[in-house]
């Protein structure tokens, strides 16, 4: 087994992990926590793909967007 195997194993595992944690967990917060592992591994997929610019994308837009949520979500429920 190479290191390339390796990461895409630990991605996928924390992908899946992670998602469903997601799903599951009763705070808003732990949730739109575990969305961000879940966009932040996705993109690590794409950097093993060599697709560069969609991962640097899915960091700024997509993760962004989850502190944007987790923000809002630490204003609101307060």
């Amino acid at each position: 087994m190479n290191a390339n195997q390796l990461m895409f194993i630990l991605f996928a595992a924390m992908i899946v992990v992670c998602s469903i944690l997601a799903v599951t967990s009763r705070r808003i917060l732990r949730a739109a926590v575990y969305l961000l592992f879940v966009l932040v591994s996705t993109s690590g997929l794409y950097f093993m793909l060599n697709y560069q610019f969609l991962a640097a994308i899915q960091l700024t837009l997509y993760a962004g967007g989850i502190v944007v949520l987790i923000i809002f979500s630490i204003l609101l429920t307060h």
